[in-house]
C-alpha cells in the first residue's frame, strides 16, 4: 500500500515516473457499493485494442499515429468524443465505421489473448458480500465476454454500457448516474475505480468518491499517469493496493 508518511505534502508531479498518493482507508470503507470500468481496470484490454488501432489507422494511411496517440484521444471516450478528437488533431475524420470495425474485431481477439487485472480483487469484495457493478463505455457484448474470460461474470449486480446512455457517455456522469439509480444507492455512497481522465471526470460530475487504478499496460507511460495524477485523487498502481482500498 502506497500512503503519505505524516505530516508530508503532496503534488501531482510528485507522481510523475512513480508513485502517487492513496488516501486514507476510511473514505471508501463507508461506501456501499464499488462501480467498476471495465477496460484498463477490471482486464487489460486497453493495451490490446491500442495496438489493433495503431495497425488499422497506419492501412488507412495515418502512419504516423502511436499507441501513445491512441490512448490519448479514445481511451476512455465514448466513440463520438474520440473521432471528434481525431479529427480536431489531425484535421481528418477517422476512416469509415473505425470504431464499428475494431469492436466485431476484438471479441475473437479477447477470447485468445485478454488477460485479467483484478479478479482477485473482485472475487475478495464478492465474498466479503461488497455489492459491485459495471459501468462502461464499450459495447454490452464486448464487455460481457471480458467478464467471462477474467472469471468474474457473476461478482456483479448489474452490468451497464454504452448502449444505456446513448449520446450520453463518459466523461458526462450519466452512466454512473444509472448504476447508483438502478441499485438504490446515493451517488455519495458509491466508490468509482476508473483508468482514464474522461472516467475520473465522469465520476467526479457524479459527485462520487473515486479511485485510480494504473495498472494496465496502457497506463505505464509517463504522460498517462501525470494525467490522472493532476486529479488530485488516490491512486493504486496493483490489485493488492487496490484491494487494500476497497476492503
Amino acid at each position: 500500500m502506497v500512503l503519505l508518511a505524516r505530516g508530508a505534502t503532496w503534488s501531482p508531479a510528485a507522481a510523475v515516473g512513480g508513485r502517487g498518493r492513496v488516501a486514507q482507508m476510511s473514505a471508501a470503507l463507508q461506501k456501499d457499493l464499488v462501480i467498476w470500468d471495465c477496460d484498463g481496470c477490471l482486464v487489460d484490454s486497453e493495451a490490446l485494442l491500442k495496438t489493433a488501432e495503431v495497425e488499422a489507422l497506419a492501412v488507412a494511411g495515418f502512419t504516423d499515429v502511436t499507441i501513445d496517440d491512441c490512448n490519448r484521444l479514445f481511451s476512455g471516450y465514448a466513440p463520438e468524443a474520440g473521432a471528434a478528437r481525431f479529427l480536431e488533431e489531425y484535421g481528418e475524420p477517422l476512416p469509415e465505421h473505425f470504431f464499428r470495425d475494431q469492436i466485431e474485431g476484438s471479441i475473437a481477439l479477447f477470447r485468445e489473448r485478454l488477460k485479467q487485472l483484478n479478479t482477485k480483487t473482485v472475487l475478495a469484495l464478492h465474498a466479503a458480500g461488497r455489492k459491485q457493478v459495471v459501468a462502461s463505455g464499450s459495447p454490452r457484448d464486448r464487455v460481457l465476454v471480458c467478464l467471462e474470460v477474467a472469471g468474474i461474470d457473476h461478482c456483479f449486480s448489474g452490468v451497464y454500457t454504452r448502449e444505456d446512455v446513448p449520446g450520453r457517455g463518459k466523461p458526462l456522469p450519466d452512466m454512473f448516474l444509472l448504476a447508483a439509480n438502478k441499485m438504490g444507492v446515493a451517488p455519495s455512497d458509491c466508490v468509482v475505480v476508473e483508468d482514464s481522465t474522461s472516467g475520473v471526470r465522469a465520476a467526479q460530475a457524479a459527485q462520487m468518491e473515486v479511485v485510480g487504478y494504473l495498472g494496465g499496460g496502457h497506463a505505464q507511460a509517463e504522460w498517462y499517469r501525470k494525467n490522472i495524477a493532476e486529479f488530485d485523487i488516490p491512486l493504486t498502481y496493483s490489485d493488492t493496493e487496490l484491494l487494500d482500498y476497497l476492503s
